[in-house]
């Protein structure tokens, strides 16, 4: 795995944009020469630099060619104009960002369509590029909060929801299994409380601190308080950060409270918990975290 796909000054060169964007090299030469697709810089050597811009509009000129478009109908029109083709909604962002937008409405379009494979592929082979904190803040989390929205719009099926939780469950997995601890790295247990069954903050939270240098001890979900407790203190970790993604049910407050409240007495606790979450409003013995990108300024902090 490569520790950025970035090169200076945001610039990709063609076989990393080649990857992003699922078009051969050749395919990505033929559009810019004969119908002038993109316009990328080029190094004193002659070498093709793409920016974000460029990726984000080959991609979707790839998606409008393979819903029938020939690309000699659709090279000279304007993003705005390919997003309508596309069926993609929603204000147009900034170069940098609107290359990671692209790769998540990529996905989106895959697993909308059941095309598993490509939506798996899109996956791997960005996953293979970019750094892991930047494919965790600005690739999976905004992936994740996309299914949130088209789940609202009922624009995506509980069986759709059941796809990508395989593939992102899968895909993190298989990233910390191969990201190996230094000797001596402190450790941290991740969990999710008792009734909790939303894991995927908790699985993120366990890639991101094997990204910062932690060695992460997951137990997975709807895990008991005293289970936690001993685990950290068998495994010799200071720390547990627990993840709660959902409102508190009735009577449901006072248990986490008391819970969070016994495992504070020998260890250190972090909270990621939702905006507006009810516990963010009770006096905690524990480090709220409401962001990912908390969470990874905290990692950070402690560990240097």
């Amino acid at each position: 795995m490569t520790n950025t796909a970035q090169e200076t000054n945001g610039l990709y060169p063609m076989r990393v944009v080649s990857r992003l964007t699922g078009l051969t090299a050749d395919t990505i030469r033929v559009w810019e020469r004969r119908y002038g697709a993109v316009d990328p810089e080029r190094t004193d050597g002659n070498k093709r630099r793409y920016n974000g811009s460029h990726v984000r509009r080959l991609v979707l000129l790839r998606r409008a060619t393979e819903l029938g478009h020939s690309i000699g109908q659709v090279a000279s029109l304007h993003d705005e104009e390919l997003r309508r083709i596309i069926g993609e909604t929603g204000p147009e962002i900034d170069s940098q960002t609107s290359l990671y937008a692209a790769l998540v409405e990529d996905y989106i379009g895959a697993i909308s369509n059941y095309d598993v494979q490509r939506a798996e592929s899109i996956l791997t082979r960005t996953a293979a590029i970019l750094p892991p904190m930047t494919l965790t803040l600005e690739v999976i989390v905004p992936l994740m909060r996309r299914v949130g929205e088209a789940w609202r719009q009922n624009a995506l099926r509980i069986s759709h929801e059941h796809i990508i939780s395989g593939q992102l469950r899968s895909l993190l997995g298989a990233l910390m299994r191969h990201t190996e601890p230094k000797p001596g790295a402190p450790r941290i247990i991740v969990a999710t409380p008792p009734r909790h069954l939303h894991e995927f903050g908790a699985i993120i939270g366990a890639f991101m601190a094997a990204s910062r240098g932690y060695e992460p001890i997951y137990l997975g979900t709807h895990m008991p308080f005293d289970e936690m407790s001993e685990a950290a203190t068998q495994a010799g970790a200071s720390t547990i950060l627990l993840s709660i993604a959902r409102n508190c049910e009735p009577g449901e407050q006072l248990s986490l409270v008391a819970g969070i409240e016994h495992l504070s007495r020998k260890h250190e606790v972090w909270l990621g918990i939702p905006e507006g979450h009810e516990l963010g409003h009770t006096r905690l013995p524990a480090k709220l975290l409401y962001r990912y990108e908390d969470l990874d300024a905290l990692m950070t902090s402690q560990i240097g």
